[in-house]
């Protein structure tokens, strides 16, 4: 029979091989948390709308460029990397597919689409991991 030494060994053997198989799964999933450097010290507190400004805009359109179907552009202004601290259209529009997206709105006909208001608020927020 195995001694108490033996059996503590391969635990110890099996608890290594897990972290390392968790480590090397941590590579292979896409992070979800990943917040933009536009965003550092940003947190959303007011209300977005068409010609709002500020860093909480350019933050804003670097969180919707971080997924494909919510992208602010393609190309150009307010595309990934050219991220403007301006509110126009393509930000109504990117944080409308954003907020059906997350069930906040279920079509562009919706009150509040294209809107930033409380419940964006906190979504984008609980991205930022506030």
């Amino acid at each position: 029979t195995p001694t108490v030494a033996e059996i503590q060994a391969a635990i110890d053997a099996i608890l290594n091989n897990i972290n390392f198989l968790l480590a090397e799964l941590a590579k292979l999933e896409p992070s979800t948390t990943t917040v933009p450097s536009a965003c550092s010290g940003v947190s959303f507190t007011r209300g977005l709308t068409s010609g709002s400004t500020g860093s909480d805009v350019k933050c804003l359109q670097a969180l919707l460029n971080q997924s494909s179907d919510t992208q602010v552009a393609l190309s150009g202004v307010g595309s990934p990397g050219n991220e403007t601290s301006y509110f126009g259209s393509l930000s109504i529009t990117a944080v409308g597919k954003f907020q059906i997206k997350k069930g906040l709105v279920s079509s562009s006909a919706d009150a509040g689409y294209g809107y930033v208001g409380p419940k964006t608020r906190a979504q984008l927020n609980s991205l930022l991991g506030q």
